[in-house]
């Protein structure tokens, strides 16, 4: 079975790492990944497929295949909208298992991709929830499994 993941990009590696490593690490293993950029963040952006492909692969899946959308302005909210419908539908024609992730990026890129999960009913938004501000920016292999944990808010909400 097809499985997307959908994330935003980050100034750093791990808000966009760790919450894939601990979705795979609870079975969760995409064979296809969305990554929006914009020109702040672009220079993270080979470095965190690098990374992606690597956890994905460590857990026993095919490398996925990356798709990076870039956006020209953080605060372009009609892109940010379109690439989040675009990803979605991708993965909904291809009646793949669909995740958002909804951890990493601006607060607004969010909230944003966290209302076009729930109301395009994709199945899973996932969120990584640090116990303590101790390992903020640590890589999820170095995080104690008691600090960290991996809400997925479809089973919430």
């Amino acid at each position: 079975m097809e499985r997307l993941w959908i994330t935003n990009g980050s100034t750093s590696i791990p808000p966009v790492v760790n919450p894939l490593n601990a979705a795979c690490h609870n079975g969760y293993v995409p064979t296809d990944i969305y990554v929006l950029e914009n020109p702040l963040i672009e220079d993270v952006t080979e470095s965190v497929t690098t990374m992606m492909k690597t956890v994905v692969t460590a857990h026993g899946g095919d490398e996925p295949e990356i798709t990076v959308e870039a956006i020209d302005d953080e605060l372009d909210f009609e892109a940010i909208i379109e690439y989040l419908r675009s990803a979605i539908e991708a993965g909904q024609e291809a009646n793949a298992e669909v995740a958002v992730d909804v951890t990493p990026g601006r607060k607004f890129w969010s909230i944003i991709s966290f209302r076009a999960g729930l109301n395009a009913h994709v199945d899973h938004v996932y969120y990584i929830h640090l116990e303590t501000g101790d390992y903020f920016g640590e890589v999820y292999p170095e995080i104690p499994r008691t600090a960290v944990d991996l809400i997925d808010f479809t089973e919430v909400v």
